[in-house]
């Protein structure tokens, strides 16, 4: 049996194939390496699609026409990237009106007679949310040209517009994805994972294949794998500029580190990182850091707290029902039905004070929550994606609040050696991973310690 290497290779050295979502990537090697090449089949070397400006305007005029607001520059300019390339990454921060973005072209390509149209959004809650969306926005005749499939929707295939998620379409046959001439992926990064590359490369007839996401993997490899099944960055916009103009709420990393007592350090020296994250998971005077937060903060607040693992949730769940037992305590982990969360996160919006605990799982992309206050990072995450899309969940707008706070909470079981060396542990390491990412998106910081 022939043992894997760990390395993706984009290139069939057999077949000499190349994914078309690299050519630009083969372009810019060619130019580099001074090699002679030719594009055949291709427009140009920009390999675009020429926007008709009028009628372009008169679509997009028609699109809007029931919604209460209108496009935002940045959305059309996102709109028009999407139009005039047919392949290509969205590259737009969280909260920045992406489902609007992907509710006009996919307006504007059947106004242009396409007729099967592949919308795959990563769960069942946003399967719901994407629809309601499009609702809000003005879809004419939305019941007849748009179904759902996941999150207990059965779907008959006899509409223009399929809205579903990757797992509901993973054992289709593959002349079910050839009758499909475009296909969009909402929150891209998930493309590395191989059903959904499997499912965009069976999509071979679609003419359109755009992806849409906050963040992208810094882990080359993983980048390549997205870029080969759906093609180059064609748009980009960060949170610090949509937050500059008023667009987002304003943000503050709040960075606690938990101090351990030194014996418990010293008896918990060079754990493995899963027995190290069990240990503080279950570690009781933790929550003296959580205590200390949710009484600093206003009893009106929406909190969202963040964590990996049900056995904690139902943790914390107990602890809330004790120590705050007049706090609603809502909760959404995978085991909660799509019906539930539904109606959790529409519920929110005309509630106050409530606790929401979740998973990083399934609040970390996508879901649409604009009255949350304060967001509250209770586990332990070094992946950008997770940390920058939770943080996402925050910065939407909402009249009752005009800043956002993130409470990022460190657990250190640090030591000096006798030589005075400094031993980080694991929970400490990816703390200033995440540090990286608040730097580079420019979010404010402070940080404080914490004895428990």
């Amino acid at each position: 049996m022939r043992i894997w290497d760990g390395k993706y290779r984009a290139y069939n050295v057999k077949t000499h194939i190349l994914p078309i979502g690299l050519v630009k990537d083969l372009i810019t090697w060619c130019v580099a390496q001074k090699t002679t090449f030719s594009l055949e089949g291709f427009r140009d070397m920009e390999m675009c699609e020429p926007i008709e400006e009028d009628k372009y305007k008169e679509q997009i005029k028609d699109n809007m026409k029931n919604a209460p607001f209108e496009l935002r520059p940045y959305q059309d300019e996102a709109v028009r990237a999407a139009l005039k390339y047919h392949r290509g990454i969205l590259l737009s921060c969280t909260s920045s009106g992406k489902s609007l973005m992907l509710y006009n072209i996919i307006r504007c390509i059947r106004k242009q007679n396409f007729k099967k149209i592949l919308l795959v959004v990563p769960n069942i809650m946003l399967v719901d949310q994407m629809y309601d969306d499009f609702k809000d926005y003005g879809y004419d005749n939305l019941d007849d040209e748009v179904e759902r499939l996941g999150g207990g929707h059965e779907a008959y295939f006899d509409k223009p517009v399929l809205i579903s998620t990757w797992q509901s379409l993973q054992n289709k046959e593959s002349d079910f994805f050839e009758k499909y001439d475009a296909v969009f992926i909402d929150e891209t990064h998930g493309a590395k994972a191989k059903v959904l590359g499997q499912i965009l490369k069976q999509c071979e007839n679609a003419r359109f294949k755009i992806g849409t996401t906050g963040t992208l993997p810094t882990d080359k490899s993983e980048l390549l794998q997205i870029k080969s099944v759906i093609g180059d960055v064609i748009f980009e916009l960060k949170s610090k500029e949509l937050i500059d103009v008023g667009v987002l709420t304003k943000i503050k990393i709040a960075n606690i580190i938990a101090k351990y007592p030194a014996e418990f350090v010293a008896q918990n020296k060079g754990r493995s990182y899963p027995e190290e994250v069990r240990m503080v998971e279950e570690y009781a005077d933790r929550n003296k850091v959580l205590k200390t937060i949710i009484d600093h903060t206003d009893s009106k607040h929406n909190i969202l707290i963040l964590v990996n693992h049900l056995k904690h949730v139902n943790l914390l769940k107990e602890w809330f029902e004790e120590e705050y037992p007049d706090k609603k305590v809502s909760i959404i982990t995978g085991a909660v039905k799509g019906s539930e969360r539904a109606e959790i996160r529409t519920g929110i919006e005309n509630e106050d004070g409530t606790i929401l605990l979740a998973s990083y799982q399934t609040m970390s992309t996508g879901v649409n929550m604009p009255k949350l206050h304060d967001v509250i990072l209770y586990a332990n995450s070094k992946s950008k994606i997770k940390v920058l899309q939770s943080i996402g969940r925050g910065l939407r707008k909402h009249k009752t609040k005009d800043q956002i706070i993130l409470y990022d909470v460190v657990d250190d079981l640090s030591y000096k050696t006798r030589t005075g060396r400094v031993v980080d542990n694991y929970l400490v390491k990816h703390w200033k991973e995440r540090m990286t990412y608040y730097k580079e998106q420019e979010f404010p910081t402070i940080t404080t310690s914490m004895n428990i």
